[in-house]
């Protein structure tokens, strides 16, 4: 498993083909046929990833391209997984409407988050205090916009290997990257933890 696991990060430094870990693209690495049918399968991605290209960055299906880009601002993990990964990754969960569903989404996505934080706590605890790239500015069509990570999107950037790939990526590309204080954050190579 670990062998697997060391197969599908990025090298180090910036991306400049495609570099992708998501539903979609673990069902597309797994599926014989042709090219058209892998591309439909990478829209699943919009269920949980993450790519990054020499072109554009993408959370969860949602891209922006690279020359778009204005900023990056990290968070810590835990911190960003209580203000709302999880709830923006349980709202893109396929259920049709129902009265109270938005409450109802609420309380489990709540009831999950106690359970992630009661099995992770102790064995990953200094984990929670990475930083993470979680919040993209970037030019839209109209006005500026913000691409922000879901569950599955959020877990893979707390791995050291995505988390310095993307920022490499985005310094590569004259994009700042900035923690949620205000402070420029560059790759660390010696610890692989990004802005304290």
């Amino acid at each position: 498993m670990p062998a697997l696991l060391e197969q599908l990060r990025p090298g180090p430094g910036a991306i400049d083909g495609r570099w992708a870990a998501g539903i979609g693209d673990a069902l597309a690495r797994l599926t014989p046929g042709p090219e058209p049918l892998r591309d439909l399968l990478r829209l699943l991605n919009h269920f949980g990833g993450v790519a990054i290209s020499g072109e554009e960055m993408e959370f969860d299906g949602d891209a922006a391209q690279w020359s778009d880009v204005k900023e990056i601002e990290t968070h810590k993990l835990a911190g960003y997984l209580l203000s709302g990964a999880l709830d923006k990754q349980i709202g893109k969960l396929p259920l049709p409407w129902f009265p109270f569903r938005g409450v109802a989404l609420g309380v489990a996505s709540q009831a999950v988050l106690t359970l992630i934080v009661a099995t992770v706590d102790g064995v990953f605890r200094d984990a929670f205090d990475v930083a993470i790239p979680a919040e993209v500015h970037y030019r839209g069509l109209l006005r500026e916009r913000t691409l922000a990570p879901g569950m599955l999107a959020t877990v893979l950037l707390a791995d050291p290997a995505v988390r310095n790939a993307l920022i490499a990526t985005a310094e590569s590309h004259g994009v700042e990257v900035r923690s949620d204080r205000d402070e420029v954050v560059g790759v660390d190579s010696r610890s692989a933890h990004v802005g304290g």
